[in-house]
């Protein structure tokens, strides 16, 4: 695979974390493999970890630390690990991480998706910021 200096441009910026594995590894450390949905990309990941994380949950908002090359294993883009999006980012449609496993009526996610577009800025922010609440306390759907 190519370096990942440009692969923040192909891929979102934040992702909605769909699954989540993790394993002991032969290094007394962790790995995990994850599965992240965006509307337009949905990949599958994998990265080492020396401690478990408890706080990687299925459902929370995660953003992706690349590695500076693209490797591949097993199926899964290689990436250093994945951090937690406690905040919001500002033109940020939360309604285009909402993955289809969740099994949620899709139409109405594309409405809330259009309506997102047509939305003021503060109704964007408090629309955002609820979305993240909800999903860093419950880490589900």
């Amino acid at each position: 695979m190519s370096n990942a200096k440009n692969i923040k441009n192909v891929f979102p910026r934040i992702f909605c974390l769909e699954d989540i594995q993790c394993s002991p590894d032969e290094e007394k450390g962790f790995n995990y493999r994850a599965t992240l949905y965006h509307d337009q990309a949905c990949i599958t990941v994998s990265f080492n970890c020396a401690e478990r994380d408890p706080h990687l949950e299925k459902g929370i908002l995660v953003s992706v630390r690349w590695l500076p090359m693209m490797h591949s294993d097993h199926g899964a883009i290689q990436i250093a690990g994945l951090a937690i999006q406690n905040r919001t980012v500002d033109n940020f449609n939360p309604f285009l991480i909402v993955p289809h496993t969740w099994s949620i009526d899709r139409h109405l996610i594309n409405c809330a998706r259009d309506l997102w577009g047509i939305s003021s800025k503060e109704m964007r922010r408090l629309l955002c910021a609820t979305v993240l609440t909800q999903t860093n306390h419950s880490g589900r759907q």
